[in-house]
């Protein structure tokens, strides 16, 4: 089973730098959650996890790390557990395929509205969220079973809706 961290398009070093800083503890983690394999997307950065690959290595977890993949919806769907940066798409896309999802807020963007979106998806039960000083305390105590199901979209009722704000008869 894997374990998919995804930062976005940008770049969100921070995040790759806390994991790599604590990643005997960050493998051990995913090694009791019957992780086996750890995929690593870091975008644009430039700051590649200096130890966590051997780390991994040690563990017997297969570690790859790559910047952007035509795969990455097949890798979200083999995922056991995804390690995600709190873009809205990121979000819907990984919740839309039923995973368990651990989102980590990026406090360096400018007007982030990140803090708002991750406290109100985990509010209704749908993922839990961290800062990245504290993502792998969150990590320890997440227990993804008590996670509810995020509701399909009901494209009729959007439809109708869009029909009635614009002036169309339903």
């Amino acid at each position: 089973m894997a374990c998919l961290v995804t930062v976005g398009s940008t770049q969100f070093e921070a995040l790759t730098t806390q994991l790599d800083l604590q990643c005997e503890k960050f493998v051990k983690e995913l090694e009791q959650r019957g992780i086996n394999k750890l995929l690593f997307q870091i975008g644009t950065s430039k700051k590649l996890p200096a130890r966590l690959g051997d780390v991994c290595a040690e563990h017997k977890i297969k570690f790859e790390c790559f910047e952007f993949t035509k795969n990455f919806k097949d890798m979200l769907s083999e995922s056991k557990l995804v390690i995600s940066h709190a873009g809205a798409g990121s979000i819907s896309e990984t919740l839309s395929l039923k995973k368990p999802l651990l989102v980590v807020v990026n406090e360096t963007l400018m007007d982030n509205h990140q803090v708002e979106l991750a406290t109100a998806m985990a509010e209704k039960g749908y993922l839990y969220w961290a800062k990245v000083s504290n993502v792998l305390e969150i990590l320890e105590k997440c227990d993804f079973n008590k996670l509810k199901e995020y509701p399909r979209p009901q494209a009729k009722k959007f439809a109708d809706l869009i029909d009635e704000q614009v002036g169309f008869e339903t």
